[in-house]
C-alpha cells in the first residue's frame, strides 16, 4: 500500500516555495512537482495518533541550493 506525501517548504537560500508529492511504498516511489528523498528517522505519537518524523532532502528549482527538513 503506497502512502502519499506531500512537501511544502520554503528554500533557505532565496525564500522560493518548493512544492512535491510522492507516492511511497514497498518499491514504488511517484514523484509528482519537484522531487525529494524522504527518508524516515523515528514515530512519534500524539494526541491526533502517530506520524512518521523523517528528513527531507531537495534541491531548489529556482537558484539550485540542496535543502534538508525535518518534517
Amino acid at each position: 500500500m503506497a502512502e502519499s506525501i506531500k512537501l511544502r517548504v520554503k528554500c533557505h537560500a532565496c525564500s522560493y516555495i518548493i512544492e512535491g508529492s510522492a507516492k511511497y511504498g514497498s518499491g514504488h516511489y511517484v514523484p509528482s512537482g519537484v522531487s525529494f528523498d524522504f527518508v524516515a528517522i523515528g514515530k512519534v505519537e500524539s494526541a491526533k495518533g502517530r506520524r512518521v518524523k523523517a528528513e527531507v532532502t531537495c534541491i531548489c528549482p529556482n537558484c539550485g541550493v540542496t535543502c534538508k527538513y525535518v518534517v
